[in-house]
């Protein structure tokens, strides 16, 4: 169960930072479909998930860090 606990806070900032950032890339794709934007529009989606994730993951593990 704690392995579980882990993995889920590891992988929840990176499902939290792409819902945050896709409204963003709707209005910078030009089209809420992600199937109808270009290649860098989903370049620079993956970049910005990948790096607000990592940023949000850094904060839920000092956080987890300083509760234990």
């Amino acid at each position: 169960m704690k392995e579980l606990k882990e993995m889920a806070l590891c992988v929840t900032p990176f499902i939290v930072s792409a819902l945050l950032v896709y409204p963003l890339m709707a209005i910078v794709g030009g089209n809420f479909d992600p199937f109808m934007w270009d290649r860098t529009d989903r370049a620079f989606y993956f970049l910005c998930v990948v790096v607000f994730g990592i940023m949000l993951l850094a904060r839920v593990m000092v956080v987890h860090e300083e509760k234990a």
